[in-house]
């Protein structure tokens, strides 16, 4: 039976279950890897230990179609959340990198292969047998990405609607699909995608995932330090330490891993690549758990102008 009591609109109700679908999709995603942990077979189904070096690499596993769906789940609800603050011109920039951490895999290391799956020589590789779908998945973000841009500013310019930073938005969007379009087709560039990125270890993977993540911790330092509008229920002391140990936290797990990654050889096959990802994936459903919660009763949430 509904509560009698909660007069809240469709679109307040939209926009505070949209918030909360960000916590599950995260939920989900991590029951898959754990899943795919503990089962070495699945026809016959047998259980084990298969512990990959990162999240990422799953990507090769059965829980491959899981990991993609979540972050491009996670892109839409992102998008969705759009508003008139510069919090959620920061969500709306994380969104343009979200579905390229699903459609462009890290590389597989020669020395750890993943099932049968692994590379030749001694540098990391995406397998070819791969390499098709990650181009078909860039060619297609590479049209949509520009296409939503254009269609939004002729919707907006129509209808007079003001958005702040959406030239921001846009032109880091349009930029973005532009490079990939370079990385993944030019002549004379395209060798070596998608770990064409300065030789880092995972490639643009690796890269993107850096800058989603980096971008998101901005956002509850922001709401820690910022004086709410006055449509907005102000966060309780108890939310401003959340969203502080939230923004040190993800801030420590970012120098983790970039320290990862310039000491990858040393390191060899300790998962702290798996660990960094798993604290913010944990990081960023509480967050979203929080500030759900924070505005829950909001008359006038940022994403429902």
């Amino acid at each position: 039976m509904a509560d009698p009591d909660d007069a809240a609109t469709t679109g307040q109700k939209t926009h505070r279950y949209l918030r909360l679908s960000l916590v599950f999709v995260v939920f989900a995603l991590l029951v898959s890897v754990a899943i795919q942990t503990v089962v070495a077979s699945w026809e016959p189904f047998r259980l084990g230990w298969n512990l990959l070096p990162s999240i990422s690499h799953y990507f090769y596993t059965p829980a491959r179609d899981v990991f993609v769906g979540a972050l491009i789940a996670a892109a839409l609800a992102l998008l969705a959340l759009s508003g008139r603050d510069r919090t959620t011109v920061l969500l709306d920039v994380a969104a343009v990198f979200a579905p390229l951490i699903a459609l462009v895999p890290t590389g597989i290391d020669p020395r750890h292969p993943i099932g049968d799956l692994t590379c030749p020589g001694t540098t990391e590789c995406v397998p070819a047998v791969y390499l098709d779908d990650v181009r078909a998945g860039v060619a297609a973000y590479a049209v949509v990405v520009p296409t939503l841009v254009v269609t939004m500013a002729v919707i907006r310019r129509r209808r007079g609607i003001v958005a702040p930073g959406t030239a921001l938005v846009s032109a880091i969007a349009i930029g973005t699909a532009a490079l990939m379009a370079g990385l993944a087709f030019l002549p004379g560039i395209r060798s070596g995608f998608p770990l064409n990125v300065l030789s880092l270890p995972g490639g643009i993977h690796f890269a993107v995932t850096l800058i989603f993540f980096a971008i998101f911790a901005i956002v509850p330092i922001l709401h820690a330090r910022s004086t709410p509008d006055t449509s907005e229920t102000p966060p309780t002391a108890r939310q401003r330490r959340a969203y502080r140990w939230i923004a040190g936290l993800m801030i420590a797990d970012l120098v983790m891993l970039i320290a990862v990654l310039l000491l990858h050889d040393a390191l060899g096959h300790l998962p702290l690549v798996l660990v960094g990802e798993t604290v913010a994936l944990l990081l960023f459903a509480w967050f979203w758990s929080v500030q759900t919660f924070q505005r829950w009763g909001d008359a006038n949430p940022p994403s429902i102008v």
